[in-house]
């Protein structure tokens, strides 16, 4: 027997069940991005300890987070996040979300300057905010040429 009360209510929990199947995937997305990331971020630290011995200069997060201003510009400019909102989440916000480590800056500068080492810890923001920058202008400018 067909109520509308019962039609409506079904279309409801459709509508919402729907809703939640859409944010499970946008979830796995991120987190699937977001361990690779993490992973990339581990990796980078653990060869730029051993291979670039700098003592106190966190070379580690500087080149995660040009890295990741780097291609963060590469999918500004190619416009891929904006066609693909599943490869905005999975790549954007999981992987590149994971691997740039601006927390981890700021600790590292602060513990720089709590130890007086004030030119690794100027150097550090100075080297972030700039080279960061020029490498989001490079991902950019790179994207728009071959990408776009």
């Amino acid at each position: 027997m067909y109520s509308p009360v019962s039609d409506f209510a079904f279309k409801l929990l459709n509508q919402q069940a729907a809703g939640l199947m859409k944010l499970g995937i946008e979830i796995l997305l991120v987190s699937l991005g977001g361990a690779i990331g993490a992973a990339m971020r581990f990796g980078i630290s653990r060869a730029a300890d051993i291979y670039l011995k700098s003592g106190t200069f966190p070379f580690g997060t500087l080149i995660a987070n040009v890295l990741g201003c780097f291609l963060i510009g590469l999918l500004v400019g190619s416009g891929l996040g904006e066609k693909s909102e599943s490869f905005r989440l999975w790549f954007g916000v999981g992987m590149l979300g994971a691997l740039t480590t601006f927390s981890t800056f700021g600790a590292e500068t602060i513990k720089c300057a709590s130890e007086n080492q004030w030119a690794a810890a100027i150097g550090n923001i100075a080297a972030n905010l700039v080279v960061g920058l020029a490498a989001v202008l490079a991902g950019i400018s790179i994207a728009k040429r071959f990408l776009s």
